[in-house]
């Protein structure tokens, strides 16, 4: 028994099937024709784990941008309060789709369907176009969706997307692949570790967590190491673009998150020394409880 051969079988295990990729680009492609149907829909666009790739099996929602129209949007020349949009957006696809648990997340409207997949629907409005800079050179749509409070928040997808990319390719596709690992130790437990996966992939990202020659036993452990130190708590985005960018939704969410970062944590260091003193099998058992007896042999 190898732990990183454990790892390797772990990461080709929490693939989405093409079953589920299937399934999403349906759900997709009839949440849009509605929207369209419905709203001033000026562009919409692909964000979040669908997007970049880092998508796993049974637990990933598939994020959607539904760009309307400002003046749909507005009253006079103000825009309306973020709730007020997200509720005439879950209005409309709850006609669409009557018996399907459709409801509104902070800033997301959430159709989950009974095939497991869920598309979350974030209306947003178009701000402005955001220059270039060093290797995101090119300008790029700025664009405000619900803050969570009521308001609007700024965000850049495409740009938050290269970003990411960019430090995928630094770090030999790895980077993509941790993200997916600590998803699925989110999913892993009794209760989901309730830790945005934008705020995972930003924060290996912005560290360089995953850059040169680790393993992924070392890289989900540092990983874990940094959630521990910073407390699970929000992040600046190194864009400057964003503001903060929350780990969690709530207080309570982020200590029920520390509780089990620090856990795990403490299994996944046991499993590195025991890995590096020859004792596979204490550093294979150690793993398999950091996520919660799910680590393959």
């Amino acid at each position: 028994m190898n732990i990183n051969a454990c790892f390797a079988k772990l990461v080709n295990r929490i693939q989405p099937s093409e079953a589920e990729k299937l399934s999403a680009q349906q759900h997709l492609y009839t949440v849009k024709a509605r929207l369209t149907a419905t709203f001033n829909i000026r562009r919409t666009l692909h964000t979040g784990s669908y997007a970049r790739n880092s998508f796993i099996r049974g637990g990933s929602d598939v994020d959607l941008f539904a760009v309307i129209s400002k003046k749909e949007c507005s009253r006079g020349d103000s825009l309306v309060q973020s709730t007020t949009v997200l509720s005439n957006v879950r209005d409309e696809l709850l006609k669409r789709y009557p018996t399907t648990s459709v409801s509104t997340d902070e800033n997301a409207v959430v159709v989950s369907f009974s095939s497991g997949i869920s598309i979350d629907v974030v209306p947003a409005v178009f701000d402005s176009m955001l220059g270039g800079q060093s290797s995101l050179a090119g300008q790029s749509p700025l664009y405000l969706i619900p803050d969570g409070d009521g308001w609007w928040m700024q965000t850049c997808p495409d740009r938050h997307n290269k970003y990411i990319r960019l430090a995928d390719e630094r770090s030999t596709g790895k980077l993509k692949r941790v993200a997916q690992l600590l998803k699925h130790w989110c999913n892993s437990r009794t209760v989901r570790v309730p830790i945005s996966s934008f705020h995972i992939e930003m924060l290996l990202a912005a560290e360089g967590v995953c850059n040169g020659p680790k393993s992924y036993a070392v890289c989900v452990t540092e990983a874990l190491q940094l959630l521990a130190e910073r407390e699970c708590r929000g992040m600046q985005d190194p864009l400057r673009i964003s503001g903060v960018i929350p780990a969690t939704k709530t207080e309570a969410k982020r200590e029920s998150a520390l509780i089990a970062v620090r856990n795990s944590r403490e299994h996944a260091k046991a499993a590195c020394w025991f890995d590096y003193a020859g004792k596979t099998d204490e550093a294979w058992q150690q793993w398999n409880f950091a996520f919660n007896y799910t680590f393959p042999k």
